[in-house]
């Protein structure tokens, strides 16, 4: 999993961490408390790719708060024995692996030309002689005389204000909360989530589990990052 989102440099710093993990949990009194201890060496290749908590929590049955802290004593071994990698693993933020940015262009041009298609065969007589009628893609057979919309087979004709889905796919490649993506589009935070959970199966559908993983990642990072300038900005008054 890492590969495809830490930097090629710290590849060989990162399997020598997870290898070595067994020994630092052993030897470690922060780890005599998480039992078993051999899920911290299951959930330390999540949190070299800044895996956000719930996911962690879901992948293992644990609470949110267990995840929680066996992933601050992985990095707190990251921090003591691999402080290059740990660093690397906080500017997770700051960058965009290439293998990501393939798939999220491969996922909004896949997108773009759905959305920019003039010509689809018939959904009932497969007849090309359709023409496109009004501005939710919808299309009529000049042949069966049928009306049809080619987004149903994505579930996408479930979904509104289709001239916004681009920008929505960069703010979640942002990692922008749903309340800024509220401010900026203009739809409301529940059909915000919405769309986030009707475009994550489609990229999961299509392979797209890295771009997935890395939009998650930076929502989290951004929450992360507000909580300190609030907290901060407290810290003032």
């Amino acid at each position: 999993m890492y590969h495809a989102i830490l930097p090629i440099e710290q590849h060989p710093a990162a399997e020598r961490f997870l290898q070595g993990l067994p020994d630092l949990v052993a030897a470690s009194p922060l780890c005599r408390r998480l039992k078993p201890v051999s899920l911290l060496i299951d959930i330390a290749p999540m949190t070299l790719t800044d895996q956000p908590h719930s996911f962690i929590a879901d992948n293992f049955n644990l609470s949110p708060r267990a995840a929680r802290r066996r992933d601050n004593v992985i990095r707190q071994l990251l921090s003591e024995h691999e402080p290059d990698l740990y660093q690397a693993i906080l500017n997770l933020a700051q960058t965009k692996p290439t293998e990501v940015f393939q798939q999220a262009n491969a996922f909004k041009a896949w997108l773009t030309e759905l959305l920019n298609t003039a010509l689809m065969p018939c959904d009932y007589c497969a007849s090309l002689k359709t023409v496109r009628i009004g501005h939710r893609l919808n299309f009529r057979c000049r042949s069966c005389r049928r009306t049809f919309n080619p987004l149903k087979k994505y579930r996408l004709d479930k979904l509104s204000h289709c001239e916004l889905w681009l920008p929505f796919i960069d703010l979640l490649l942002q990692g922008e909360t749903f309340k800024t993506i509220h401010r900026q589009l203009g739809i409301n935070t529940n059909t915000a989530a919405k769309w986030q959970r009707y475009f994550f199966s489609l990229m999961d559908k299509q392979g797209f589990d890295l771009l997935i993983n890395y939009c998650q990642v930076k929502r989290r990072q951004h929450y992360r990052q507000t909580w300190l300038d609030v907290n901060a900005s407290r810290s003032h008054f």
